[in-house]
């Protein structure tokens, strides 16, 4: 990644999400490199010194194995420091690495330019946040020849259970009585350098008694610890931001990216550049398959976040996923609820689905988002669901025989894998909105409904209908869109 013998002045960026092992790494090179190097400097936690005392202090730090006390108090303010770094170190071979950096602005101001150090000096930034990097390329005129950025992902299995053992047992591997719980711990932790490190370290020496409840409470939710490391990048994001990440840690992780995007536009929070904060800071990686990935670590954070918005009452919560809980909450039809998403899957206890009757979303006016497997609206909705965006129903035996239902501002509809028929889903003619229309694998489905009313339609999904007969559309439209699939 940097090469000691070349003259040409190198930069690094090593980026991950908190606690996968930046820091670390960057310690590794930094003792590996320092004995070619007279001048070495290690600035730690840039992002929350700067927060803490400001950026003067991180440049007087910078240049306090440089200059004399008398020196550095002639820096006043941070274009005073820029001036003192250009002029002391650009004559010399300098190693410097600047952790945790959080933001553009800190990069700027301490290494802000490849001519501000002499020949053959390596400069090391850790970042959870890639954009960070970028500043480098923008900085100079002629930009720079020598950067690399690499980011830092999950440890191998093995890698990861050596770690662990030597917190935990002081040794390479687990005792003979203790393999199967550390491989399940190491497993449940999702492989994270901190985690593991945090875990050994308290389970070292404790009963198997305490491992096995640790292992219990590590599947509910991540440790304190390392929940408070993550927190750290969570609450850099901006508030529409946050939503996304919370959508995805409670209902997207495996799922394509192109359904959700609709909603999130629908709702404002303008996805494609919450996706790209957030694949940047290293909350969530799209796969190749256009699909949402995210560590466990995350997912953990997330979900934990909103249960904390009230441990009590589901009700109060914004997102809920546990089939249980939703069921008991649409039971209730009482008190006000501050739900926006709620997903479930069939319920065990109703042999020919789960019944949804109209009174049981009288009090969901902010629901946006609904999923529900094998499941049957009765009732009457007339002035109901007027905020849902997005409307999933999977499962045979999906029916809709309620009166009135038009939630008038839905752009998202999947019905796939269902039995509905043309009478079941006539009802989205007057959905004007309506966007994504998924009715693959639909057996029982022999036209489509009329969707010449549809103006806003851009992707219809209609493929393996068995008896599919007739595509009810006056014309084809949106050239610029792909509408059959």
């Amino acid at each position: 990644m940097l090469h000691v013998e070349s003259d040409n002045v190198q930069f690094l960026g090593i980026h991950g999400m908190g606690g996968i092992g930046k820091t670390t790494l960057a310690k590794v090179i930094f003792n590996r490199l320092s004995s070619s190097f007279y001048e070495c400097n290690f600035l730690s936690e840039i992002g929350e010194s700067s927060q803490r005392q400001g950026m003067v202090y991180l440049q007087k730090q910078l240049l306090s194995k440089y200059l004399d006390f008398d020196s550095l108090n002639r820096i006043h303010d941070v274009d005073d420091g820029i001036n003192m770094i250009k002029r002391v170190l650009c004559n010399k071979k300098v190693l410097i690495v600047l952790d945790d950096v959080d933001e553009k602005e800190q990069l700027k101001n301490l290494a802000g330019k490849d001519n501000w150090f002499g020949f053959g000096s390596r400069i090391i930034i850790t970042t959870r946040d890639q954009s960070v990097l970028t500043t480098l390329g923008e900085a100079t005129d002629e930009g720079f020849a020598n950067i690399s950025a690499y980011e830092v992902g999950e440890m191998e299995f093995d890698h990861a259970l050596k770690l662990f053992s030597r917190h935990a047992f002081r040794r390479d591997s687990p005792l003979d009585q203790y393999i199967s719980l550390s491989q399940k711990i190491v497993h449940t932790l999702g492989k994270l350098p901190l985690a593991l490190e945090v875990i050994g370290s308290f389970l070292s020496n404790k009963s198997k008694a305490l491992w096995e409840d640790t292992l219990n409470k590590l599947k509910e939710a991540p440790p304190k610890e390392v929940q408070q490391k993550l927190m750290i990048t969570y609450e850099r994001l901006d508030d529409l931001q946050k939503q996304v990440f919370l959508d995805i840690a409670c209902f997207f992780i495996g799922r394509c990216k192109e359904y959700p995007s609709y909603m999130w536009d629908a709702c404002g929070y303008y996805p494609h550049n919450a996706l790209e904060v957030l694949v940047l800071m290293s909350l969530i990686k799209i796969k190749d398959d256009n699909t949402f990935w995210m560590h466990d670590q995350v997912r953990d954070l997330g979900r934990d976040i909103v249960r904390k918005e009230n441990f009590d009452d589901p009700c109060k919560r914004s997102r809920v996923w546990s089939s249980k809980h939703v069921l008991s909450i649409l039971k209730q039809k009482e008190g006000r609820r501050e739900i926006k998403a709620m997903s479930f899957t069939y319920s065990e206890d109703s042999k020919d689905g789960n019944l949804l009757e109209a009174d049981e979303f009288a009090n969901l006016e902010k629901l946006r988002f609904f999923q529900g497997d094998w499941i049957s609206f009765v009732g009457d909705f007339n002035n109901l669901l007027s905020n849902l965006k997005w409307l999933s129903c999977y499962g045979h035996s999906v029916m809709f025989e309620a009166k009135n239902f038009h939630p008038t501002n839905l752009v998202v509809l999947d019905l796939s894998m269902s039995n509905i028929s043309e009478k079941d889903i006539d009802w989205i003619k007057a959905v004007r909105k309506l966007k994504v229309l998924d009715v693959k694998f639909c057996k029982y489905l022999r036209r489509t409904p009329d969707l010449s009313t549809l103006a806003s339609l851009e992707i219809l999904r209609i493929t393996n209908c068995e008896i599919l007969e007739s595509i009810d559309w006056i014309e084809v439209r949106y050239e610029s869109h792909s509408l059959y699939s």
